[in-house]
């Protein structure tokens, strides 16, 4: 028998769904396991933005990420999808060699690490 399509369509509900039932199922760790002992491939994602609210290029970017990991699973890769980390924090970091009038390494490490992150 053929059901009746709902006239509305409310994606906050329709995702809280479907993460619900994935969860469930513990469809990520399954997809994950099968796949040991398959070839491995690591894939070390950037860090997300903090800027403000995401930008669609951004958004693309992390949903062609998302096509290509899932697409090696589904062909037996022993994938290793990791956030990456910040790689944006080289310019502040010189800015803030530059204003304590650091020259190189050893002057950060005379200084101290800690106190300098």
């Amino acid at each position: 028998m053929i059901e009746q399509v709902s006239t509305g369509y409310d994606p906050s509900v329709l995702d809280r769904e479907v993460q619900a039932y994935w969860k469930e199922k513990d469809a990520y760790w399954k997809t994950k396991d099968k796949n040991i002992g398959g070839p491995d491939l690591y894939f070390i994602d950037g860090p997300p933005y903090t800027s403000g609210n995401i930008h669609l290029g951004t958004a693309w970017n992390k949903i062609l990420k998302d096509l290509y990991l899932r697409y090696w699973r589904m062909q037996g890769f022993n994938i290793r999808d990791q956030a990456g980390y910040d790689m944006h924090g080289l310019p502040i970091e010189v800015k803030v060699e530059k204003s304590l009038g650091f020259k190189n390494k050893q002057d950060i490490e005379k200084y101290g690490m800690g106190a300098f992150v």
